[in-house]
């Protein structure tokens, strides 16, 4: 149920998403070339927003186009300046004899799998295209053999499921459309779903909770590391109670309705923009 609920968020994201990207470069290519475009639904949106006697100009569109624009940008280069400053972290604190080791006894290849020497406590999966676990010796000390195991099938689900580039694309949609509130919302809830169903891979592949449990709480508990990037599948970042939760309570359902008034709000602001009235 949770793989197919966590699909169903992200393709009405991503799909909803094109759907406004298609129509804004179209008002684009209008507005610049002068080309009458008729199947710009801008048009239908501000002709329908004039017709009803709201005070809507063409500023209006613009200023909607230049700040998601502004803001797509800025997820861009946050996500590679991160991303730069990670690479160098890893180049410089990699531990390659622990890398192979544990990467020889968890079956995962030196493209898989990097450890770190660092204090910190880091356990995430990073990487849009060629995706990697990445441990820290800091972490390493703090667990047993049994509740790393646990931390690596966690992480080996994230991996195989490509996780990080997904969370980056739908970080670029909930930021460039902020005007769209139902989009922070699904994001949050998809974020939720990977962990619990990352989690349940970990019990099924160390067939005890015990051992899960026992590592998100020395997470929690030495708290996790600062050192994260923004695209990235965290072991103990996200939703820590609720899963804490579903490990004793196996039946607990958790909250997945969608609130009302963001729901409002993003069906009036994606007819508007996509589809028009009228």
């Amino acid at each position: 149920m949770w793989e197919k609920r966590s699909k169903g968020m992200l393709a009405f994201v991503m799909l909803t998403a094109g759907l406004v990207y298609v129509q804004m470069t179209l008002f684009v290519v209008q507005f610049i070339f002068h080309v009458h475009m008729p199947a710009n639904l801008f048009n239908v949106c501000i002709e329908f927003l004039r017709f009803i006697g709201f005070p809507v100009r063409i500023n209006v569109m613009l200023f909607l186009l230049l700040t998601s624009l502004l803001l797509s940008l800025a997820v861009w280069l946050r996500e590679g300046i991160a991303s730069f400053r990670w690479r160098k972290l890893l180049h410089r604190c990699l531990d390659p004899d622990l890398s192979q080791a544990i990467g020889e006894e968890h079956g995962l290849g030196p493209q898989a799998l990097t450890v770190i020497d660092h204090p910190d406590q880091v356990a995430m999966t990073v990487g849009l295209l060629r995706p990697r676990i990445v441990l820290s010796t800091g972490l390493i000390c703090e667990l047993s053999e049994s509740e790393l195991a646990a931390v690596m099938a966690h992480e080996k689900y994230h991996l195989s499921e490509r996780h990080p580039l997904k969370i980056f694309l739908l970080t670029l949609v909930g930021t460039t459309f902020w005007y769209i509130p139902i989009y922070r919302w699904l994001i949050g809830k998809y974020k939720m779903l990977i962990e619990l169903m990352a989690d349940r891979q970990a019990v099924r592949a160390t067939g005890s909770v015990a051992d899960l449990g026992s590592a998100l709480l020395v997470m929690l508990k030495r708290g996790t590391s600062a050192t994260l990037v923004p695209s990235s599948a965290p072991f103990a970042d996200n939703a820590i109670n609720l899963r804490l939760k579903l490990l004793v309570d196996p039946h607990f359902k958790p909250p997945l309705r969608p609130p009302l008034i963001p729901c409002i709000v993003s069906l009036i602001a994606f007819v508007f923009v996509v589809f028009g009235i009228g």
